[in-house]
């Protein structure tokens, strides 16, 4: 008796885990495959690619040459549509964020005409024609290359999120979106509530290293009811791909590289301080194709500083 309520136990935290996952970052890939008079073209075989993790997925348009693909991570995909009869349509790069619905436009031209077609720009519409949900998306390099000093208090890239437009914040810290009040906003790191119950916000250094951030996204204004606020900051971390690749940072001051206080006019009224913050990243394959790693590191040393007056 006692196995089976272990095993019992067991398929249900498996079954718990699996849909929790499914409600986390994910987004969506649809569209709708037409020839070049813009008449719907079904039965057309569309596969999808993750860029990085090399994974193919594929699905057959229907009867109105519609095609969607549910549950996708974020990430750097290549779409690929054929029919008999038509020459091969190629994406070569499209960029699915969080909880986005991407639509992605499909047009096949006629095998006698051409060879095969390849986009290689980004096709996704700029203009979000699937909801009124209104967003803002920066990716590790702009994170990590805003000339935002959230090295020297904390390594939270949560800093960013003033450069983001409709986003303000008050005197006491305290972040409204989209005009809302603070406690009408909700924080995630990959899908997991990070929100300060107690207090309005988000709880003290919620997010990791920054050298893990794989994208960190602002919305706003009609956000889905899984959201359950009117306005959502959510962050997800990177991973693995099929090549090897890696950081270092170090974020270094002392009293030296610091100016004097206003009325500390002697140098030797400069009180002592020492701050190093240094880390870094890899990731790459393990098994090509199939399994990838990630790992990060992050350490902060400060010595708390004594003013010394000397005279």
């Amino acid at each position: 008796m006692k196995t089976v309520l272990l095993a019992c136990l067991a398929l249900f935290e498996l079954f718990y885990a699996t849909n929790a996952k499914a409600q986390s970052t994910f987004g969506n890939i649809v569209g709708v495959a037409q020839d070049s008079n813009s008449a719907s073209v079904p039965g057309s075989t569309i596969t999808i690619r993750n860029l990085d993790e090399n994974s193919p997925r594929t699905t057959v348009s229907d009867s109105e040459g519609s095609f969607q693909f549910l549950n996708m991570k974020p990430g750097r995909y290549e779409i690929t549509a054929t029919k008999e009869g038509f020459a091969e349509y190629k994406v070569k790069e499209v960029l699915l964020e969080a909880r986005q619905t991407l639509r992605v436009e499909i047009k096949l031209q006629v095998e006698s005409v051409g060879a095969a077609v390849d986009i290689t720009g980004d096709t996704g519409a700029t203009i979000n024609t699937d909801s009124g949900t209104i967003s803002d998306t920066k990716n590790f390099q702009q994170v990590t290359q805003l000339p935002v000093n959230y090295r020297g208090a904390t390594t939270s890239p949560l800093a960013a999120i003033g450069t983001v437009p409709g986003v303000q914040t008050d005197s006491s810290g305290n972040i409204s979106v989209g005009g809302a009040l603070p406690s009408q906003v909700g924080y995630s790191v990959d899908g997991v509530s990070t929100s300060n119950n107690r207090q309005n916000g988000a709880l003290p250094n919620l997010y990791p290293s920054s050298e893990i951030l794989g994208e960190f996204k602002v919305t706003a204004f009609n956000n889905n009811a899984e959201f359950a606020q009117i306005g959502d900051v959510t962050v997800t971390t990177r991973g693995g791909a099929n090549r090897f690749h890696g950081s270092l940072f170090d974020y270094f001051r002392n009293e030296k590289l610091d100016s004097r206080a206003y009325f500390n006019q002697k140098p030797a009224l400069k009180p002592p301080f020492r701050l190093n913050q240094f880390g870094g990243s890899v990731g790459g394959p393990i098994v090509f194709d199939r399994t990838q790693f990630f790992a990060a590191f992050e350490r902060t040393q400060q010595d708390d500083p004594k003013f010394i007056a000397l005279t």
